[in-house]
């Protein structure tokens, strides 16, 4: 149980370290006094993640193996290509030393959205993000190589969709606890991942695709 949870900590943490939701979460918390769409934005986000790794999980797809098959190597490189294209548009569109903090158009939306609506964006933050998409499959083919019981299957999906919306739910958390007190500390929060967030974005893409590369070229070289 313990190299199952060992194997799915990377692969939660992928997930987990998205600037982008969790921008989303701060700022619903900012704009929502009745903490209703930040909840609704968390509830999207894990049915989904566990929707994908337990289908995963029952279709018996197998984890991709540490020397994968030409194909799949191909397919890595293609893969880690395109992340490292998107991670060179973030790094450009980064903000400058000195530039004032950018407001994203999508963040506008944020002012006007309803639980139904949070619960959606919540749901297709992970749909377009390939490597929530792939890390969750991926979870969900090391439970079922684990071939553990069946408690121990729900414990593992707990544990990695737990980790996986772990920087989501701490704003919230927070926000619950202290109220209005915790509104300087949000507002701090926003600001840094408005200022760093593309570059962390860009850094986690790059570092993703130099894994994907690596592996594939053990293979084809």
């Amino acid at each position: 149980m313990g190299a199952t949870f060992t194997e799915l900590l990377p692969l939660a943490a992928v997930i987990a370290i998205s600037p982008v939701p969790i921008l989303a979460v701060i700022m619903m918390l900012l704009t929502d006094r009745e903490r209703a769409n930040p909840l609704a934005f968390l509830g999207g986000w894990v049915c989904i993640l566990t929707v994908l790794v337990v289908g995963a999980l029952l279709s018996g797809v197998d984890s991709v193996s540490t020397t994968p098959s030409k194909t799949v190597a191909i397919v890595f490189v293609v893969v880690g290509l395109a992340l490292l294209v998107l991670a060179s548009h973030e790094w450009r569109l980064r903000p400058r030393r000195g530039e004032p903090h950018r407001v994203e158009p999508w963040t506008r939306f944020l002012h006007k959205v309803t639980p139904a609506r949070a619960f959606v964006l919540g749901v297709g933050l992970v749909i377009v993000a390939f490597k929530d998409l792939l890390s969750a499959v991926q979870a969900g083919a090391v439970i079922n190589d684990a071939a553990l019981a069946l408690s121990q299957q729900i414990v593992a999906v707990i544990f990695f969709v737990l980790v996986s919306s772990v920087l989501i739910i701490i704003p919230i958390a927070v926000a619950a606890a202290f109220g209005e007190r915790a509104l300087p500390t949000l507002h701090r929060w926003r600001q840094w991942l408005e200022r760093h967030g593309r570059l962390v974005l860009a850094a986690l893409l790059s570092l993703i695709a130099l894994l994907l590369l690596l592996q594939a070229l053990s293979v084809l070289l």
